[in-house]
């Protein structure tokens, strides 16, 4: 077979190819590029993290994906008919180009592992792009690692790899249903950590940095020839970065660790800041991205307790000197809704009043700092699979102006959806009859869906919190819980807002069930 490609892109191919792939660089002279079309200015559409999980940098690279020539549907809603190629634009087209370098990756080295692969890829890639105003430099929230250089991906030097074990033990800090917790029992009996900044990943990110931080990576030489590396560190401002050692020698298919340690110094809190650490051997740099939020304040996200009257404590990471105090909001009441949702045969959503789809719609009032839609196992009819989609439809539920903000879709009906500093106005929450048990109360499932808001003043007298009035950085202090008169047989929802001089730095969000 013939690879056709433009001359733009002959740097894509690689070294080690099969010996019946016959490759060809087609020039097309309407389409030269001039010395000013350098391709590094990255898309002003083009995704940016922090991602979703957090400790794990995203996204992890960026490639061509700005007008490139691609198959076209003849028949397009709003284009020129007839045409069966069109410049087109998206991740759409950056997605084939690293999909394509990875197989001629496999292909080259067919014990590599996925991880492997990506880690080539990231590790290999070049930083130097702007933002769209071409004056700005980029950060690795814009391009991951950076722009990927197919031919130097295909000698890294150095991996980092990720073992199943560690891929199932990311999963239990998670809480992805694809692990059971005997498996997580049995992973945290052989010492693998839970937290998503320990994964073997080339990018190092930390979301919040309270004082001091030592993460640790192990990589491998994939090199046919031993290589001895030494670290280049271009710290994040006002943070220390050391390694340790800060010097490796590696045979071939030999792996270490290294630890890498990063120490708040100065500068403002709570805003991210990126540098990198970089292995540089005889024949290979290796880069890594680090990207680093020092903190405030570090506490639990979220809480959970039972009972009409109690009082817990939860640990608080200071990371700065000065006054300190927690705020209480709630604890609030549940606005239960019962309703009935038909089953989908489908199992498709579209905004729809009927066919397997119910709609609810809840007006979230102003000077609101947190709201929670939630389904339950337990409050549907039998074994259900609900799912949750949520709109923003504005002040007046203008079903023009709805905007998806989010959904919730797992295996069973255990949803939820939740909203910091939530925008007021009216939202729709599509109930899917995704998948209902026929058996009880035949097809269908009736349902109970709960929702909460907590107001940013908003005090119901039913708990409290007490802490240090003053912390130092680098101190752990407890800050104490309690609660009282809380009737029984439902869900209350509150929270604790850690604030410090400069304001609200943290929310704990507390859930206690009677």
């Amino acid at each position: 077979p013939a690879l056709m490609i433009g001359q733009a892109d002959a740097n894509l191919i690689l070294a080690e190819m099969d010996a019946d792939v016959e490759v060809t660089v087609v020039l097309e002279k309407s389409f030269l590029l001039t010395t000013t079309d350098n391709g590094n200015i990255m898309a002003s559409f083009s995704a940016r993290g922090p991602g979703p999980v957090a400790d794990i940098l995203k996204p992890d690279v960026t490639a061509p994906g700005v007008n490139i020539i691609a198959g076209f549907t003849p028949e397009p809603a709003n284009a020129t008919p007839g045409e069966n190629f069109a410049y087109l634009s998206g991740t759409s087209m950056s997605t084939p180009h690293v999909a394509g370098v990875a197989a001629l990756l496999r292909q080259a080295h067919p014990d590599w592992s996925p991880a492997a692969i990506r880690s080539a890829l990231v590790t290999s890639a070049r930083q130097n792009l702007q933002m769209p105003d071409n004056i700005r430099a980029a950060n690795p929230f814009d391009y991951g690692g950076g722009h990927i250089v197919p031919n130097d991906a295909l000698q890294p030097g150095l991996v980092y790899d990720v073992s199943d074990d560690e891929y199932d033990a990311f999963a239990c800090g998670v809480a992805s249903p694809a692990v059971t917790p005997e498996r997580c029992t049995e992973l945290a009996a052989a010492g693998f950590s839970f937290f998503a900044r320990d994964m073997n990943q080339p990018a190092i990110s930390i979301s919040r940095l309270a004082n001091q931080e030592t993460v640790t990576r192990r990589v491998t030489n994939v090199s046919d020839e031993a290589e001895s590396y030494n670290i280049e560190i271009a710290a994040p401002p006002g943070i220390n970065v050391s390694v340790t050692p800060p010097m490796i020698s590696l045979g071939p298919s030999e792996s270490t660790n290294f630890d890498v340690t990063l120490t708040y110094e100065s500068g403002p809190m709570d805003l991210w800041r990126f540098g990198t650490i970089k292995w540089v051997g005889d024949d290979h740099d290796v880069h890594s991205a680090l990207a680093v939020k020092p903190a405030s304040i570090t506490a639990p996200s979220e809480v959970m307790y039972r009972g009409g009257t109690g009082s817990e404590t939860i640990s608080v990471e200071f990371g700065y000197n000065g006054s300190y105090s927690p705020g209480v909001h709630g604890l609030n009441l549940p606005l239960i809704v019962t309703a009935f949702v038909d089953n989908d045969p489908s199992k498709t959503f579209t905004p729809r009043l009927s066919d397997g789809v119910t709609l609810h719609r809840i007006r979230v009032p102003a000077d609101q700092l947190y709201a929670r839609f939630a389904l339950f196992d337990a409050l549907t009819d039998g074994n259900d699979d609900l799912d949750m989609y949520i709109y923003y439809c504005g002040p007046n539920d203008n079903p023009a102006a709805c905007i998806r903000v989010g959904e919730s879709g797992s295996q069973t009906s255990e949803e939820q959806f939740n909203l910091y500093r939530p925008v007021a106005g009216v939202y729709r929450i599509y109930i899917h009859g995704f998948a209902t048990d026929e058996d009880i109360g035949g097809p269908g499932a009736n349902y109970q869906m709960l929702a909460w808001s907590i107001g940013i003043i908003d005090n119901k007298g039913n708990m409290s919190a007490s802490g240090p009035a003053f912390v130092s950085a680098g101190t752990t202090s407890d800050v104490t819980i309690s609660w009282s008169g809380l009737i029984s047989n439902t869900i209350y929802l509150g929270g604790i807002s850690h604030n410090t001089p400069q304001g609200l730095s943290e929310l704990t969000i507390v859930t206690i069930g009677n």
